[in-house]
């Protein structure tokens, strides 16, 4: 079929002025001016895409350098809390020791107590006359004499004075 303005009798001259006279078309029938609304809205889309993009980077980086020092942040009251918990472990040590030295000291102070004890039952169970015999002979010292005499200072039922002073072996000390 030919085309309807060839059958009309229409010169291929009259087609290319009617074109012509519509204005502004393109070769696929829309308007010029709409394929430069289409070219400016794309062209506009791909700008604002790369604002986003740029704007997302920027975002990254700065969240990235939050973390930074949030971690920074964090390992520095890690570190306080670390040199905290140290300083109390030290503490801790040292209160340890000092209760260990006082318990060697304490037990050292139950030996010789004990030590005390048994020279004491020893002394308690050797006869009078061994104890006297043990002493080293010496001028006998007078016993003093109350200064009352007609009032004793011996209670009734306690043992006599003795001439000797009794004293703890001197070798545990």
């Amino acid at each position: 079929m030919a085309p309807s303005y060839q059958r009309n009798g229409a010169s291929d001259r009259d087609s290319g002025t009617r074109e012509r006279s519509r204005g502004s078309q393109n070769p696929g029938g829309q308007p010029l001016w709409l394929s430069w609304v289409q070219l400016g809205i794309s062209s506009m889309l791909v700008v604002l895409f790369l604002v986003i993009f740029g704007k997302v980077r920027e975002q990254a980086t700065t969240i990235g350098e939050l973390e930074q020092k949030v971690r920074t942040i964090e390992n520095e009251r890690s570190q306080d809390r670390t040199k905290a918990m140290e300083q109390q472990l030290e503490s801790m040590i040292q209160r340890l020791q000092s209760v260990e030295q006082v318990g060697d000291q304490l037990r050292n102070v139950d030996r010789q107590q004990q030590a005390l004890k048994q020279d004491l039952q020893q002394l308690r169970n050797t006869p009078h006359q061994a104890v006297e015999a043990l002493e080293p002979q010496s001028s006998p010292t007078p016993t003093p004499q109350p200064a009352n005499p007609g009032r004793s200072s011996i209670l009734p039922g306690s043992p006599k004075p003795s001439p000797t002073v009794v004293r703890p072996p001197s070798g545990n000390f």
